[in-house]
């Protein structure tokens, strides 16, 4: 289960992203302290890994990543990262186990917020909406034990 706080400091943070409120940003994390902003931060990688996928409609190619990338970064957050900074990021979040910064302290709820801006989420649901099912989709993840992955890959495959 998300912790309370998390989800309250992602939420606030990933809305300060989405219009571009950087000194905001830097507030909230100084606030939130290193442990909370360490967990929203992997809570931020989960999300932009599952809106890749989500988009993707399997597990993405790099060619995916790059379009995502490009669309993300035609988004209107106005943040200050591009196509090619987002798409490395994503290829470290998908296929390696970078689950970091990649030089910037912010780049990775710079990157979610780019991908929910730049995609319209499913059902014409608003960002805040889109993250209330990624959350919900993370933690139901959460709960599931490793045995039942090829039976969930089984069943969800053939469709």
């Amino acid at each position: 289960m998300i912790d309370p706080k998390t989800e309250e400091t992602f939420r606030e943070l990933t809305g300060h992203a989405i219009h571009s409120r950087q000194d905001d940003m830097a507030r909230v994390i100084a606030e939130a302290g290193e442990q909370v902003y360490g967990a929203v931060v992997a809570l931020a990688v989960q999300a932009a890994a599952y809106v890749c996928i989500d988009t993707a409609e399997r597990w993405p190619t790099d060619a995916d990543l790059k379009s995502a990338a490009r669309i993300a970064s035609e988004g209107k957050t106005g943040l200050p990262v591009t196509a090619d900074e987002i798409r490395a990021y994503l290829s470290g979040v998908v296929f390696g186990s970078d689950t970091g910064a990649n030089g910037h302290a912010m780049m990775p709820l710079f990157a979610l917020a780019t991908l929910v801006t730049g995609f319209k989420p499913p059902q014409g649901k608003g960002w805040n909406d889109w993250l209330d099912v990624i959350e919900a989709a993370i933690e139901a993840a959460d709960q599931v034990q490793i045995s039942v992955l090829p039976a969930l890959v089984y069943r969800f495959g053939r469709k």
